[in-house]
């Protein structure tokens, strides 16, 4: 077992790790760009005092060896793209920002960081200085530059009989050039001193806007320790629970739980029922309490150590190819056999083909093959079908149902779909943490297909689509086509459902639909009015709930969503709608499970009276009973209060409660529509 005082002691000292590289790459590029921008546009001088801040947020909240290489690359990056004069001014507001994070870090207030901006101002002053006069061609190049355009204009002010004034000008110009170090250290130090003081007050306004987010990299602790041999089966869990920072209640409770080589096991249970966390205890994450045991590390995205692939692939994805995302992160001497690993998860022949061009399935069936490379005796899959259509899920599920038997992978499935968890060998059921019998019947039985009409409802037009195409990056060699010619007649009152594959344009629609995404051509009526000019009378649930959500607590989302109108009494109401205590309103939405997500995003929709509700795989990632809570609100609100829904989505099952037809898209293409 690994302790937890090992990891510290390699946080401090060991290579960095992937969300320190992940935040080198981000602060790095948004250091680059403002003083590209200056070096391009001299006007735009002022984003000079914006450049040292990225830099200063990371100083402040990471280790003194990911800002020497957020350093190293700001300084590199800013050669390659602007050359070496304006690297050289870069590597100096690289060094400002460096200094006002690790005073922010410090604890240090306004006067420290005044008194440190008195003592290093001449001193960054002095260095650059230094550097011109050992880059003397450089330095050369520059005044003379500078002594053209002031010679030019003294004499354009003489040619308007300025004589004195085009005097006065080239005698500065001269005194500039001879006298260059000193023009360089009094207004560098000034304006080093007044950089530093406003990078430290607008340091201090970002970070108190950040302090209400949540920033914790919870599965730090499963890769930190990177000189221990991975060795993660068999594992043994005894008694283990865990408890997120900052929270006073146990997400885990007494898990007693083994893990042997070859085998495939799934874990279910209800949204919040702790089944995530658990996979981060088996991918590495240290306990609160209890002991795990296995012979090695956990390693994870080490060879021979453990894998982790997630809900959402694209957030996994970082080489731009299909070949060269599976090899990414891998030593320069690894062998992998790239066309075997794509054939095996389907994917034949894609090697060259961009990523961005996957559908959802083939992305989740690259991520497996990525986990794959790696060589893993311990594979967790996390809801990887959540966002995958019915075919994409049968084969995801197939496809790891084999790696036990071909490979001797052990294989962690965490899924709702009882389908889905028949096919392991052994179900590990949790119920608010704990694990409990697990009784087959917990599960709803999967339906097929409702039987709907693609009639219209009935009722006068409400939402019309009308010739509708989109085609993405038009004009350029990458251009996609989402959607092909379009129409659709939304009746007020109606329940459409619209289905279709991963890729057919679904989301796409959905956008458009809610004005929030303008189509190539044809047009979206809400009311006989185009839709644009009626943003937010569509109410859009996004697939992906957490990306909807901006406020810090429930109570304040629903209340940031509905308007201004609408009060704590609303909040409990739509709340109620919605299948979730009145209390939530007081969670902070970090705290909250995938489906209840989902649910406050449906609540927030609700309070702000949308002529249509717009919702993108509204039922993804929920257990059957959040499932079953979700119908019944969708339901209720058409059949009581008249509602006019729109759903898009590739799960069929029970939607003949809320939806009264269905349409279908293929290739961009709607089968049904009016």
């Amino acid at each position: 077992m690994i302790s937890p005082a090992t990891d510290v002691r390699h946080a401090a000292v060991g290579p960095l790790r992937p969300i320190e590289i992940a935040s080198i790459a981000i602060f790095s590029g948004l250091t680059v760009v403002p003083a590209v921008i200056v070096a391009v546009v001299p006007m735009a001088a002022a984003l000079g005092f914006l450049a040292p801040v990225p830099i200063a947020l990371l100083a402040a909240r990471t280790r003194s060896r990911a800002v020497i290489a957020a350093f190293v690359t700001t300084v590199a990056v800013t050669f390659a793209v602007a050359g070496l004069g304006t690297a050289v001014g870069v590597a100096a507001t690289a060094v400002v920002g460096g200094i006002v994070g690790e005073v922010r870090r410090r604890g240090g207030g306004a006067a420290v960081l005044t008194l440190v901006a008195v003592i290093a101002a001449p001193l960054i002053a002095g260095l650059t200085v230094a550097l011109m006069w050992l880059l003397a061609p450089l330095r050369r190049l520059g005044l003379e530059v500078f002594d053209n355009v002031l010679t030019g204009l003294a004499k354009t002010v003489r040619a308007v009989r300025l004589d004195a004034v085009g005097d006065a000008i080239e005698n500065f110009s001269g005194n500039v050039v001879d006298h260059w170090w000193l023009w360089i250290w009094i207004p560098g130090t000034i304006g080093t001193f007044v950089t530093i003081l406003v990078a430290g007050w607008m340091l201090g306004k970002v970070l108190d806007r950040l302090a209400d987010v949540k920033l914790d990299d919870t599965l730090e602790g499963a890769y930190l320790v990177d000189d221990v041999v991975p060795g993660p089966l068999p594992m043994r869990a005894v008694g283990v629970g865990y408890r997120y920072p900052g929270t006073s209640n146990d997400v885990l409770t007494g898990i007693d739980l083994e893990l042997h080589p070859g085998e495939f096991v799934a874990v279910v249970g209800a949204n919040g029922s702790g089944k995530s966390t658990l996979a981060k205890i088996l991918a590495g994450v240290e306990p609160t309490i209890g002991i795990v045991d296995r012979p090695g590390a956990p390693g994870l995205g080490r060879a021979g150590g453990t894998a982790l692939v997630l809900q959402r692939p694209e957030a996994q994805m970082l080489g731009s190819r299909v070949a060269d995302d599976l090899v990414w992160g891998l030593p320069d001497d690894a062998t992998v056999d790239i066309d075997g690993l794509l054939a095996e998860v389907g994917l034949a022949g894609l090697g060259d083909r961009d990523t961005s061009d996957l559908s959802g399935g083939q992305q989740q069936r690259l991520a497996v093959a990525a986990a794959l490379a790696r060589g893993p005796r311990l594979v967790i899959a996390d809801e990887v079908t959540s966002m995958v259509d019915p075919q994409g899920r049968h084969d995801l599920i197939s496809i790891l149902a084999e790696l036990p038997r071909r490979h001797g992978i052990t294989v962690v499935l965490i899924t709702h779909r009882d389908s889905e968890a028949r096919a392991a060998d052994r179900i590990v059921h949790l119920a608010d943490g704990r694990v409990v019998a697990h009784h087959p019947e917990w599960m709803r039985p999967e339906n097929t297909a409702p039987a709907l009409t693609s009639k219209p409802f009935g009722g006068s037009p409400l939402l019309v689509v009308d010739s509708v195409a989109h085609t993405y990056l038009q004009g350029s060699p990458w251009e996609v086509t989402a959607l092909h010619r379009v129409s659709l007649r939304v009746d007020r009152g109606d329940g459409v459902l619209i289905v279709g594959g991963n890729g057919s344009g679904k989301s796409t629609l959905a956008w458009i639909l809610a004005g929030l995404t303008e189509p190539t051509s044809g047009q979206v009526l809400l009311g006989g009015e185009p839709v644009r000019e009626n943003v937010g009378r569509v109410g859009l649930g996004f697939q992906h709930a957490r990306l909807q959500l901006q406020k810090v607590s429930v109570g304040d989302e629903i209340m940031a969503v509905g308007g201004e109108n609408v009060g704590t009494t609303e909040v409990g109401r739509v709340l109620d709608l919605v299948s979730l205590p009145r209390e939530f309103a007081a969670k902070r939405v970090d705290s909250l499970s995938g489906g209840q997500m989902r649910r406050v995003v449906l609540a927030s929709l609700i309070a702000s009276d949308p002529d249509v509700l717009v919702l993108d795989e509204p039922l993804a990632g929920l257990d059957p009973q959040a499932r079953e809570e979700v119908l019944n609100v969708l339901a209720a609100l058409r059949e009581q209060h008249g509602s006019t829904i729109v759903i898009i989505s590739h799960d069929l099952e029970s939607l003949d409660r809320v939806c009264n037809r269905r349409v279908e898209l293929v290739a961009g293409v709607l089968e049904g529509g009016a």
